[in-house]
């Protein structure tokens, strides 16, 4: 038990005369239908009721990210490429993806859920896990509180969402995916099992595709199949992760519901003095920026495990990416590396752009376990560190400008 404000907080049990009472889990799970979609048909309410997909520019191989309900029916699939999406549906309406749009309106559908829900975690874009456990008096019945937060997201943000309560985020992440006609789905404790079971594997998360195909030579393509197995016979199959998946086909799902973790950030960012979409500038200017940041890690003594690139066309869209960088690193030329990919991957039409910018998210700071046989550090990483080490030195005492990598 914790006090806060005065009130005992009360996560999963409480004492009441000298016993223990159970307090079920409540987790419900956000689901706005085709989220990045419906964010366009609310700005451009033409798209109602069309076929609409969202892909990169640039290329008519390149491939669909979001597809509408209309197109689908006509057979287009997330993953298909555009030409071949056009040939299954001639009036696709394809738009390129604007992920700061989407950003901003999943943190509005974030502020419509705060007053009420006291944990928050976002899932996938758009997609939210919520804790509503021991608010009951607070709040009224989870039931209620589902169909409101439905409402208000309707009204204020005009986006579709279905919504799913159950004990657990598995669960609950199901009930709001598969039964869509239905605004708010509610899985009462112990009805779990019964519930998931006549559903598809691909309905369950961690059933990815690699997984079904294994299991679907044993001849399990639902989950209640995957369910009446052995937890040995599934680890023997799919290793240990299959345990996990045995058990989340059970209904049994212990992972909490977490806040996302604030971790701090550093930006550089460039105006270009003209506009261009010539890749060798656009890299040189990304290497100066790359340059900028690993000198602001080492000042800090801190190390990148994230970047992410934002850039802006001419025509004011933008085009974001991030990339994961394992290991974590303050080195000049892993994060140059990193932002020549992010703006092959990201930057795809032909258009000039008039802004990059770079940020890199600061690897989390943790106690970490030394082994006495650990290998050394690859000698081009040591030499690598040894050599910004000294241009550090020499800019700091003669000016940033003092040295410069060749282009």
């Amino acid at each position: 038990m914790c006090r806060k404000y005065g009130i005992f907080c009360l996560l999963d049990f409480r004492f009441f005369f000298g016993h223990v009472l159970v307090v079920d889990r409540v987790i419900l799970y956000v689901n706005p239908l085709t989220f990045p979609i419906a964010v366009e048909r609310r700005i451009s309410a033409c798209l109602g009721g069309r076929p609409v997909a969202l892909a990169p520019g640039g290329t008519d191989r390149a491939v669909v990210w979001s597809a509408s309900p209309e197109a689908a029916l006509a057979g287009v699939a997330v993953g298909m490429p555009i030409y071949q999406a056009l040939r299954r549906c001639p009036d696709l309406v394809i738009l390129p993806p604007r992920l700061s749009l989407y950003r901003r309106a999943a943190q509005a559908l974030e502020a419509i859920l705060a007053p009420v829900v006291p944990v928050i975690e976002p899932h996938v874009l758009g997609h939210v896990y919520g804790d509503l456990t021991g608010t009951r008096k607070l709040f009224g019945p989870a039931l209620d509180v589902a169909a409101k937060i439905r409402r208000e997201i309707w009204g204020r943000l005009g986006l579709p969402v279905t919504v799913g309560l159950a004990g657990n985020k598995v669960v609950s992440e199901v009930a709001a995916h598969v039964l869509k006609p239905e605004p708010v789905v509610d899985v009462r404790p112990g009805d779990e099992p019964a519930f998931l079971a006549p559903h598809p594997l691909a309905a369950l998360p961690g059933a990815e595709e690699k997984v079904r195909v294994q299991l679907a030579r044993y001849n399990v393509a639902l989950i209640g199949a995957l369910a009446a197995l052995t937890r040995v016979q599934v680890e023997s199959v799919l290793g240990r992760s299959g345990g996990v998946l045995h058990a989340r086909a059970h209904g049994v799902d212990p992972r909490p519901v977490l806040p996302p973790a604030q971790r701090d950030a550093l930006h550089a960012a460039a105006t270009l003095p003209v506009q261009t979409n010539d890749r060798d500038a656009l890299r040189a200017t990304l290497r100066q920026l790359a340059e900028r940041l690993g000198r602001d890690l080492r000042r800090r003594r801190a190390s990148a495990d994230r970047l992410e690139l934002h850039a802006r066309y001419a025509d004011h869209r933008e085009a974001d990416g991030w990339e994961v960088l394992d290991p974590a690193t303050d080195l000049d030329t892993p994060l140059a590396a990193a932002a020549r990919r992010l703006l092959d991957r990201a930057v795809t039409r032909r258009i000039a752009l008039s802004a990059v910018r770079l940020t890199t998210v600061l690897a989390a700071a943790g106690d970490v376990q030394l082994s006495l046989f650990a290998a050394p550090a690859p000698v081009a990483v040591v030499r690598r560190a040894a050599l910004n080490a000294a241009i550090d030195r020499v800019r700091r005492r003669y000016g940033t400008a003092s040295l410069r990598y060749a282009v």
